[in-house]
Formats: structure tokens, sequence, C-alpha cells
């Protein structure tokens, strides 16, 4: 996705204020103890991995969590923009009681004051539960991509202690290079590219070979993520080297059908596609190098990490064509190329809601609103989403700007994607519809615009979240039923179960029936995307 904007946005945000930070590119991970890996207690639980031993801590809730595991070489100096590179292997116990730095990247809202950021950022957090696994056999393993819009984001900032202790599974969560230094291409280095997905990739390599050692089990893991996270995934289920990585998939808020029209981000905008030809990466790196006075890419990586992080924005697109990604992952659904693995995807209600209220503070008039549709789909086609849109239906112009934009590049496209992966492997679709959630910010949406339930605000529901208010009881009641239900999919790739709500199955046919997880006695339960989200009307 493009550069994400001022509004707070579930793990799409760029403003606030933070922190110091190491743009050095030096190792800030935490140094290995040299105390011998026998030396264990309950309280101090020890790991031995390929690289070497890790030393956790065992908490009061009944979980083991192993934090700042690198996964891979730090990849700075020569291996900046270079595909990740085996850890070099240590001696002793290495303390793994604290999570590494963030990878670096611009303020923003979701990370907190104080956190270090670093290059040397490629680690993962194993979190675990402390008792026996149930029948001695080892827990399912969810790996879990942090959103961010390619651009900011840490696999520390979601604590995985719900899922991994009501589920019985085992929760990876990662850190990937990000913008500038994650997703830069450029002519000198060919081929090569999208290197935040190959560290995501080698993470799971790293879970494939490791994962046993912690209680898990390496051929039962779901990959997962959030936005950005999302999108990762599904563009791994189109790469052909991650096959066999992963049984399962999560996408939430996010797919490889995503995209969006001119003026969806703003008067002026064009078209958005979170995924573009490697030329076209390759000419804003060969840019960037120019507007830095650097001729060639050996100048490039001597720079230091601060000049490059004020370029992150321009680095947040996927490129295929690339060893990883050759093809558009929408041309590999299309053709029914994908990994076939059960799939579990879904978005919120209102997904674009505060991507509009930050690119139209101010709100939209109804004739500005009559003016954006004719911008986005032309004047033929927009009378016709107006007839389908019409202001007298909705809180104000913005509110129905952004349903607009929520229903025809999120909701349907997803939706449509899962019903074409449907042809291939289980498939269940999800809308996360609790108008009483707060944004990820903590900031209530205004007035104008409510009833709306933004981008990322199911996450709280799986995750504890920094900066989120606490679920009242009936958002708790929702929130163990969300769990259990993606508990059910990790351990089995099916969601349903005894005293729960029956989730439909999608079909590559017929209506378009996703789970409503609403909350209070009416929900979850089924509900067809045609009525309320016109996803007929999309499609056609």
């Amino acid at each position: 996705m493009r550069r994400r904007p001022a509004w707070r946005l579930a793990g799409l945000g760029v403003a606030a204020a933070l922190l110091p930070v190491d743009m050095t590119g030096s190792t800030a991970t935490a140094a290995a103890s040299t105390s011998p890996a026998q030396d264990t207690t309950a309280s101090a639980p020890v790991v031995r991995t390929t690289a070497g031993a890790v030393r956790g801590t065992a908490t009061g809730d009944g979980l083991r969590r192993f934090q700042g595991i690198p996964f891979a070489a730090p990849p700075v100096d020569a291996l900046r923009w270079r595909p990740p590179q085996p850890v070099p292997s240590w001696r002793g116990v290495r303390d793994a009681t604290r999570p590494g730095p963030v990878c670096v990247q611009p303020d923003a809202p979701e990370i907190p004051r104080g956190l270090p950021q670093s290059e040397d950022c490629l680690t993962v957090n194993v979190t675990t539960p402390s008792r026996p696994p149930a029948h001695g056999r080892p827990r399912p393993v969810l790996v879990w991509v942090p959103g961010g819009g390619f651009v900011t984001g840490a696999g520390s900032l979601d604590d995985p202690a719900r899922p991994a202790r009501a589920g019985d599974m085992v929760v990876v969560t990662l850190n990937y290079r990000l913008g500038a230094f994650g997703f830069f291409a450029h002519p000198e280095l060919g081929t090569e590219g999208n290197f935040g997905l190959q560290d995501q990739l080698a993470a799971l390599r790293w879970v494939r070979a490791n994962i046993a050692r912690f209680g898990g089990d390496p051929d039962l893991v779901t990959l997962g993520g959030v936005s950005a996270g999302a999108m990762s995934t599904c563009t791994l289920m189109a790469a052909p080297a991650a096959r066999g990585l992963f049984r399962q998939a999560i996408v939430q808020s996010g797919s490889c059908l995503t995209e969006f029209p001119a003026g969806a981000f703003g008067p002026g905008s064009g078209p958005v596609n979170g995924w573009q030809p490697l030329t076209a990466v390759q000419r804003t790196g060969r840019a960037l190098g120019d507007r830095l006075a650097c001729a060639d890419l050996a100048c490039l990586r001597r720079l230091p990490a601060r000049r490059l992080v004020a370029h992150q924005a321009e680095f947040s697109l996927v490129a295929y064509g690339t060893e990883l990604v050759p093809r558009h992952p929408a041309e590999v659904f299309a053709a029914g190329r994908q990994t076939p693995v059960p799939l579990l995807q879904g978005t919120t209600r209102d997904e674009h809601i505060e991507f509009a209220l930050s690119v139209y503070p101010d709100g939209l008039t109804s004739t500005q609103y009559r003016d954006l549709l004719r911008t986005a789909f032309g004047p033929d086609t927009a009378r016709r989403v107006e007839r389908r849109y019409p202001v007298r239906d909705f809180p104000s112009p913005t509110a129905a700007a952004e349903r607009v934009f929520s229903d025809s590049s999120w909701t349907c496209p997803s939706w449509r994607a899962a019903r074409g992966h449907a042809r291939t492997a289980p498939t269940y679709t999800y809308l996360f519809n609790d108008p009483a959630a707060v944004p990820l910010s903590g900031r209530p949406l205004p007035e104008n615009v409510r009833p709306a339930v933004a981008h990322g605000a199911d996450v709280p529901y799986i995750f504890d979240t920094p900066g989120t208010p606490p679920l009242t009881l009936e958002q708790q009641r929702l929130a163990d039923r969300i769990v259990g239900y993606w508990a059910r999919f990790v351990r089995t790739g099916e969601p349903n179960g005894p005293n729960a709500t029956s989730w439909p199955r999608t079909t590559g046919h017929g209506a378009s029936y996703a789970l409503d997880l609403t909350p209070g006695p009416r929900g979850p339960r089924p509900t067809n995307l045609d009525v309320s989200h016109r996803c007929g009307f999309w499609r056609r």
C-alpha cells in the first residue's frame, strides 16, 4: 500500500512521536549469556535452537516466552539489500527474555515511545503454554506477520498470550525489513528484491527447523497476518518458494486483489495497487540514488540508516517479476496456481473509514462526493454507484464515500479472492462487525461517520495491543468466540466446533455468505455480502 495518512490506522499509520533510535545499523540484539545450557529453572526455561541455546521466561499467566531470537544474520553493511543469510551460531546461552529492536522505520502511533530501532532486527518471538500439550502431541503453530503498510510495524507489538493460552498453540511473531530497507529495488540488484518478504520466508524456514524444540508441530503451521501482513501472506501463497512451509493461511484486512481507484487516497491521487512491476520499483531506487548523490549501490550501502528512512514510504509496494514473486499474485490466484491450503479470510465492516478521514478531515459535501465518484469510476459508472450509495442512506457524504471504497476495494475483493480460492481448498470468509470497537488509536470515530468499524479494529479481539482500551464484558465474549474459531482453524483447518455458530464454507459459486462477527445474543451469524456490502453489484 501507499503512504499511510496521518489519521491513526491499524498497522498502516505514519505519525506521532518516538524515541531514541539506533540508525547506525550496528548490532542491537541482546548479547549471549555465558551461563551453561543446563542451568535452567522453572522461571528461566532454556531451549537449544540450531544456532545455539536461548533462555526465556516462564510467566505467571501459564506461558513460556522466548523473545528476540535471531533467525538471520544482521542485514547490515554489505548485507544491506541482500537475501537473509544464516544466523551465526553462538556459544553459551543467549538471553531471550525481551524483544529485539524493531526494524528501522519512521515515527508511527503504533510504536510505543522508547523502543530501540536498528537494521539488525531480524528476530522472532515464541510464545507457548507452560503446561504439557493435550494428548501428548506437539502443538499447532501460528506464525503471525505484523501490518504497517510495509513501512512500519513489529512482531513484538501484538501480544499473543490470548491465542496461545486459550487455543493451546505456539505463536511466533516476527520482524521483517521495511520500506527502503525491505522493499527497495535497483538495476544493480537484478531480479533481487522484496527483501522483507524474503525475511518472512527465512523466518518460516527457521520455524520449520526449530519449532519442535519449543513444543510446536513443524508440519502444522498456519501463516497469518493483518493488513500488510495479510498481503504478505497471500503473496507467499502465490510464491513457489514458500510451498510446504505452512499448512493453513489467515488473511485479515487485505488480499491479493486489494487495489484502489483514483481519488481513494485524496484529491489528485491516482489508482493504487500494492504490487508493481520490478522495473517500476527499480526506477524508484535509481531515482533515490540520484537524489542522494549516489552513483551506485555501493554508495547507497554506505549511507547511514537515517538518510534512507526519510524515504521509507517510497518503497511500500511489493515488486513482482522478482525471484521470489515472479508473477503478480492476482494473476496466480486467477489461474488457481496458489498454494492450495485452507484459508480463513475477511475484513472489518468499514475498512476505509480512517483513510477517508485522513484525506478529507473537514468532511465531504454532497457535491464533492459526487465529484469523487466521477474521479474514481468515470461518469457513467459513478451514476450507478451513487444510486446504490445515496447520501441519504448514510450519516454524511464522508460516510457514504468510505463505504463505497470499503466495499469496492476491501470487502468485495477479499470475498472474490476467497471465492476463487475455494475452488482449490476449504475457505472461510468473515466480516468483523462490532460498531462499539474502538480503533487501534484509541480515538473514537467522529459522530458524522458512526457507526463504523475501522481497519484493524478486530486485532485487539485476538491479540493484546498497546494503547487500546480494555474490552467490555460483551466484547470479551465476542473475543472468546473469535479466538475459538481461529484456534480450531489453526489446529484442523476447520473453524467450526461444538457450541459455536456454524460458519458456512465459502463456495466458488452461489450467494456470498460470510460469518458476521457481531457481539451480543444475535451474533456471530451468517450474512450475505451481496446484500450487506453489495458485492454482487461490484462483481458486475
